[in-house]
């Protein structure tokens, strides 16, 4: 994918489209040295992972809220977020979670370089306190019967689910339902044909 389709479908100003250039960098230097990401991904980055991760904010009114993205990794989509949020001028608190400490450095690195103001808590999601979040993020961390654990425990009671799922989602989707209800609503990626956004609402144990 080409950088200005990229711009075009997110609406990037150049300001915050250098930033992106960086970020790019960063990922590509730290990658040889810690795995962060596929190798072979790296190539098709601006749709892969920057437009894939940006996406969700199409998807979520964030202005004034806390937004927690579990198993941030190499920053997706939490730290593409985090640039877009900044290109709207839209204030959000940001809470990234990433219990690798190689991967936590990484995102503190990149949040220092870019100017970001974002929190990385460097610890294990399933035994922090609730973190009473607005919004709640997730991509390629786990699979989806544990996210809506994981939402149950760390969301406000009227918070918002966002998770990026692949083509098994509908397996997943089925799982889940056997042990949680929860209203959802799916949404196709503009990244990928086989991926989907399940946006995640109210939910209860069975």
């Amino acid at each position: 994918m080409k950088k200005n389709e990229f711009v075009k479908s997110l609406n990037v100003s150049r300001e915050t489209l250098k930033s992106f250039y960086e970020y790019e960098a960063l990922l590509s230097k730290w990658n040889e040295k810690i795995n962060l990401v596929s190798k072979n991904t790296l190539v098709n980055i601006w749709e892969r992972h920057f437009l894939d991760s940006g996406q969700i904010i199409k998807h979520v009114e964030a202005s004034g809220k806390r937004w927690v993205d579990v198993g941030s990794g190499a920053g997706f989509p939490g730290l593409v977020v985090a640039l877009l949020l900044r290109d709207r001028r839209i204030d959000c608190e940001l809470v990234l979670v990433e219990k690798n400490p190689k991967k936590g450095f990484f995102l503190k690195e990149v949040i220092r370089k870019l100017n970001l103001s974002v929190e990385v808590v460097n610890d294990n999601i399933d035994t922090l306190e609730p973190l009473n979040a607005d919004i709640l993020t997730a991509r390629a961390f786990s699979e989806l019967n544990n996210l809506i654990e994981i939402a149950f425990r760390h969301r406000k009671k009227e918070g918002i689910c966002l998770f990026l799922k692949g083509e098994n989602y509908r397996i997943e989707l089925d799982k889940t339902l056997n042990y949680w209800f929860f209203d959802y609503d799916i949404v196709d990626s503009l990244s990928s044909s086989s991926g989907k956004i399940i946006r995640v609402k109210k939910i209860f144990k069975r």
